[in-house]
């Protein structure tokens, strides 16, 4: 695994300006081109284009007569004069200036053939050539029905006619918008229009203001206005009189001089009537309660009362009977001294005792006489109540003729409020047709002025500015489209740039391995001419990637952190062929025996495409092939190179399945083998994705180096190729970027 040689430090990458001019340099020549030929595209539309010449005109609005609406279709009822605000007037006039009936009027105006005649024409020419004529139709037909012209939008489908083009042509080159102020609104509306030739965009809109002028008299003119108001006045002044007659027979018959002070007359009376019939019931009411009372008084008072009384005269019915009661007691005496007390005699006298006894309580031991007369409280109270039944009759009386009063008042006031009903209705009528009679009236005099006003051809539309005759055209505006091309020619070539950075999935740098792949950058090897060793020098590695190669070796010397432990046996491979892996191992080897500790062994195993017999110049067979293929000896098969302390053993001639011949253990044993006699070995192994033996063969090495050719490699293959050496156990040491350029210049990149 990676983590086993070298650690790589997890930490999210910071952008900075240098990543910013690396897009900028890598795709320098993709922003010169685009902004050449924006510039070149620009130019060649600038002065190749047909200049336009603009004529402007300005018209004021006023809000006049126009403003005012009169509606004489209405025979009843109030006619309105409806003001319209300056907005509703402006977007009026807007809208008959835009037109197709005014654009069709100045096109049979002026004629057809002159809006097809060639830009480069004089206007005034008679006669033109019938050839130069039919071209200008042709381009004239071709602009109006293009993508996005007038005749697109309109929806037509079928060939216009050269009058047709002519409306077209004008309907698209008016602009008609208002001058807008710091109030929002303005009453002054800005015209202008755009032709090939000066003089024809003076003519037309000239001729457009005329034809308008005339168009707007005839919009806002209401034919018969006079005559009928002066109908409508004569018909409401007959009625008004009428109305007038109907309501003085009214008050003549009522007898109605003034219908408020009558009611208010009335009113009163009824008023003081009702407060009048309120005191008399209340009056009633109290008379009532005092009758009942003194009838009650007078029937709980005796008519007779005792005038005299004589007590204490002797009662003798009361002594014989208390005598009979001695009597009576002495024979009970006598009786119980002879029988018993139970017995029937003493029982009888013993009843007879106590009647007697009840007989005598009942009786007054004193009798009294009386003396009866009238009793004088009771004649008082009769009297009373006489006087007040009387009283009680005629309050009865006056609230029945307060009552009768009353009902007559209300009966005169109801007459009065139906008379006043209809005097009132008669009045307001009578109002009502005063009012419609003096607007008639008004609108009578403003239909006249109307009159004069059409005859004169005077209306609320002056012009401020007539068309005026263009010196310079309008377009092309050749500095502004310079300046728009340059723009667009820089901001395009950055935008492409960073597009095209977007969409490379390429790797280029080793910010990007840490990124994409999660590995440490082994080396990165710049781009050269050359691509193997060149047998200058003795087979030495080109200067200016030597000390790449240098620091390369260098970080594999140093091993895992914190431990001596070097990776003895490396393979180096790759995503695919043609990423530089053979010259990439062969450099390695010579770099690893430069300092002469021990001999370097650089074996191709590369058995499809075999190099290290060329970059060294030694023979192909016998070699690692024929040492699997016949198990025979390396003695005799290594060879010694051009380079001092490196020993080769070339791929051989392979023959028969060769994922075969990487399975025997004839590979393991050679590997065993050579550890023994090398410090170092360099296994040159085919690319992972074209040999399913290379997983294989690096499982069986110290480490494996990763080969990735910048901007060529995707990130997503080289991302499976790891999984899949991750995945055998096999330990991925790191990537080498192979041809990698740098784009910013070294005295740029000292700064940054």
């Amino acid at each position: 695994m990676a983590d086993e040689i070298f650690e790589v430090e997890q930490r999210p990458r910071e952008r900075s300006l240098r990543d910013l001019y690396y897009v900028f340099f890598r795709h320098k020549w993709k922003m010169i081109l685009f902004f050449l030929a924006i510039i070149a595209m620009v130019a060649v539309y600038t002065f190749r284009a047909a200049k336009i010449y603009r004529s402007e005109a300005k018209l004021l609005v006023r809000v006049g007569r126009e403003s005012v609406a009169l509606d004489p279709t209405a025979a009843t009822g109030p006619i309105i004069s409806i003001g319209r605000s300056l907005e509703n007037v402006i977007n009026t006039e807007l809208g008959i200036l835009k037109s197709q009936e005014l654009a069709e009027q100045v096109v049979d105006a002026i004629g057809p053939e002159v809006f097809l005649r060639p830009p480069q024409e004089e206007f005034s020419v008679e006669g033109a050539d019938r050839e130069k004529v039919k071209q200008a139709k042709q381009q004239v037909r071709a602009e109006a029905s293009g993508p996005g012209s007038l005749y697109e939008r309109l929806g037509l489908r079928t060939p216009l006619s050269d009058r047709g083009i002519a409306v077209l042509n004008v309907m698209g080159s008016l602009e008609v918008a208002t001058q807008a102020d710091t109030t929002g609104s303005s009453s002054i509306i800005n015209m202008s229009y755009e032709a090939p030739n000066p003089k024809l965009a003076q003519q037309v809109l000239t001729k457009l203001i005329d034809l308008y002028l005339e168009k707007h008299i005839a919009v806002h003119r209401t034919p018969g206005s006079y005559q009928f108001f002066t109908q409508q006045c004569d018909h409401l002044r007959a009625k008004l009189t009428e109305s007038e007659k109907e309501l003085q027979n009214l008050r003549n018959q009522s007898g109605i001089s003034s219908l408020a002070e009558q009611q208010r007359v009335i009113l009163g009376r009824i008023g003081d009537l009702q407060t009048g019939i309120d005191a008399a019931e209340a009056a009633l009411a109290a008379s009532k309660a005092r009758v009942a009372a003194l009838q009650q008084t007078l029937a709980q008072t005796p008519e007779l009362v005792v005038t005299e009384a004589t007590v204490g005269l002797p009662n003798a019915a009361v002594d014989g009977m208390r005598t009979r009661l001695y009597e009576l007691q002495l024979l009970e005496q006598d009786l119980v001294s002879k029988f018993e007390q139970d017995s029937r005699q003493v029982q009888d006298v013993r009843k007879q005792i106590a009647a007697a006894q009840a007989l005598l309580e009942r009786e007054k031991q004193e009798r009294a006489t009386l003396s009866k007369g009238s009793n004088a409280t009771h004649t008082a109270v009769q009297t009373a109540l006489f006087t007040e039944q009387a009283a009680l009759s005629s309050l009865e009386a006056q609230v029945a003729q307060l009552l009768k009063n009353l009902a007559d008042a209300q009966a005169e006031l109801k007459a009065l409020n139906d008379a006043g009903v209809r005097i009132t209705a008669l009045t307001r009528e009578i109002e009502i047709q005063e009012a419609n009679y003096r607007r008639y009236s008004e609108n009578l005099e403003q239909a006249r002025i109307d009159h004069a006003l059409e005859t004169g051809k005077i209306s609320n539309i002056n012009v401020v500015q007539s068309a005026t005759l263009p010196i310079r055209p309008v377009r092309p505006r050749k500095m502004f489209n310079l300046l728009l091309g340059l723009f667009l020619g820089i901001f395009g070539g950055v935008v492409l740039a960073f597009f095209s950075e977007y969409l490379d999935h390429s790797i280029k740098t080793p910010d990007e391995v840490q990124e994409k792949l999660r590995l440490p950058t082994l080396a990165c090897i710049p781009r050269v001419r050359r691509s193997r060793i060149s047998p200058a020098e003795k087979w030495d590695i080109p200067a200016s990637i030597r000390e790449y190669y240098e620091a390369f070796k260098e970080q594999l010397l140093l091993g895992p952190k914190g431990s001596k432990k070097v990776p003895r046996v490396l393979a180096i491979t790759g995503s695919h062929d043609k990423e530089g892996v053979s010259t990439v191992a062969a450099n390695l080897a010579a770099t690893l025996a430069r300092p002469g500790d021990g001999q370097v062994l650089l074996i191709d195993a590369d058995l499809r495409h075999p190099s290290a017999h060329r970059i060294f110049e030694a023979q192909l067979s016998p070699g690692l092939a024929d040492i699997l293929a016949n198990s025979q000896s390396s003695e005799g098969v290594i060879v010694s190179s051009p380079v001092q302390n490196l020993r080769i053993l070339s791929a051989g001639t392979a023959e028969g399945n060769l994922s075969e011949m990487f399975d025997s253990e004839g590979f393991i044993n050679l590997l065993n083998s050579v550890k023994k006699d090398y410090r170092f070995v360099v296994v040159d192994l085919p690319a992972v994705n074209e040999a399913s033996w290379a997983v294989r063969l690096a499982r069986l090495c110290d480490g494996v180096g990763l080969v990735v050719e910048a901007e060529r490699s995707r990130w997503e293959v080289v991302q499976r190729t790891k999984e899949l050496l991750v995945n055998s156990n096999a330990n991925v040491l790191g990537v080498i970027i192979n041809k990698r350029r740098f784009y910013i210049p070294k005295w740029l990149y000292r700064t940054l």
